[in-house]
């Protein structure tokens, strides 16, 4: 049966487009807090446990969708996931239950694992040149942190003048548009992939990768960027309030991560196509606990706000196209879909202790001082175990010459 093969920058437009609005809707979260919070009437650990709820969901279903592009193409899974998210967005608009507000989280959960982060970096970097995929996985991150900023400067806008509940429907509106993209990337996979040999090799890989210690290495490091940016996305706008820094401000040190963002994960995911990709990736770790100290041992002030989601910027979802390109390094691209949804979930779980920790934390001693510590001792622990990852093909099932 002949296959229809759709050319891979028409992939790279449509999978940044999506990527872009999901990301940029993933986070704006941190602006609902508070709203949220106050119109349930309880304390921040309720929310942000629902939030880590949402993440641990995100990360076991990346992990079967990534099953499902490898051996039937992305269009679906997109669809699945794009619908799933506009849903969820939707009902958080009125959390008149704790049942509606872990329903909402939930949804938004199956969304972000069918069009999310992880899922769009595998997509692209499976249909890319072997010449390119550093840099293409780059561009895909680059363009869900522009939407970082693209969609988090509007909401602020309108949780002002239209209202929060208004500017979640419209939010959900604007996400579901994205059903019109996916006609383009109507391509018929080949029928080799839908037999036995598929499931076998499938099942053979991931039951040596997760006795790799290289890989087993790389997703424990990729633990602790769950950690980071989940606990960071969603509390930093409070934890600034709490200092006394005006809301816009905390929102713009929000929206500048992802203006950065993109220079940092097409500046390191050049490098990733240059050098050893666990050397640049290290270094990320090692930058963002230098730059919470930084952050933490300076007076609050606006400047300091706004200078620390530039720094953090930059380091934000770099890691992204450097992990998976290790991933590619070890296993090739017939499963990396697989492997690095495997990956995203040790990803999800150092999101939900991030997003739950936060607002513990905050409940129980009134700051969140001891997060922002831990995260540094969690950002030294990243770049020793990075440092040793050894960037080398795994000798069973590994397809680097596909």
């Amino acid at each position: 049966m002949n296959t229809k093969k759709v050319d891979w920058k028409i992939v790279l437009f449509v999978c940044s487009l999506v990527i872009a609005i999901i990301m940029g809707c993933r986070q704006s979260l941190g602006l609902f807090l508070e709203p949220v919070t106050n119109f349930m009437g309880n304390g921040r650990e309720f929310f942000s446990f629902a939030i880590g709820v949402q993440a641990i969901i995100w990360g076991c279903v990346t992990f079967f969708c990534g099953i499902l592009i490898d051996k039937f193409g992305p269009q679906k899974v997109l669809a699945f996931g794009i619908i799933s998210y506009a849903l969820g967005i939707f009902l958080l608009s009125s959390p008149n239950s704790s049942f509606t507000l872990f329903s909402a989280t939930s949804l938004m959960g199956f969304g972000l694992g069918g069009a999310g982060m992880a899922t769009i970096i595998s997509i692209v970097g499976k249909v890319a040149p072997p010449n390119k995929r550093s840099l293409t996985m780059g561009f895909a991150a680059a363009a869900g942190s522009f939407g970082q900023f693209a969609v988090v400067v509007p909401t602020m806008w309108m949780n002002e003048h239209l209202g929060w509940q208004t500017s979640l429907i419209i939010l959900a509106t604007v996400t579901i548009s994205l059903l019109i993209l996916l006609p383009l990337l109507n391509e018929k996979n080949d029928q080799s992939n839908k037999n036995t040999s598929f499931g076998l090799g499938l099942k053979n890989t991931i039951m040596f990768s997760i006795k790799e210690k290289n890989y087993l290495l790389l997703i424990s490091a990729f633990f602790v960027c769950g950690f980071h940016v989940t606990f960071i996305g969603l509390h930093l706008p409070a934890d600034l309030i709490s200092k006394g820094i005006s809301v816009e401000v905390a929102g713009w040190s929000l929206a500048i991560i992802g203006v950065f963002n993109i220079f940092g994960t097409i500046g390191f995911g050049w490098l990733g196509g240059k050098y050893k990709k666990a050397m640049p990736l290290s270094i990320i770790y090692l930058l963002r606990s230098l730059a919470i100290t930084i952050f933490l041992l300076s007076p609050p002030s606006p400047v300091i706000a706004i200078l620390f989601g530039a720094s953090i910027g930059l380091l934000w979802l770099a890691t992204v196209p450097l992990t998976n390109g290790i991933i590619l390094s070890f296993i090739g691209p017939k499963y990396m879909a697989t492997l690095s949804g495997l990956c995203f979930i040790c990803h999800q779980l150092g999101a939900v202790l991030g997003a739950w920790l936060g607002g513990k934390f905050f409940d129980v001693y009134g700051s969140y001082e001891t997060m922002w510590w831990l995260s540094v001792a969690l950002g030294i622990i990243a770049f020793l175990l990075t440092i040793t990852v050894k960037e080398e093909p795994f000798s069973v099932n590994s397809e680097i010459k596909a």
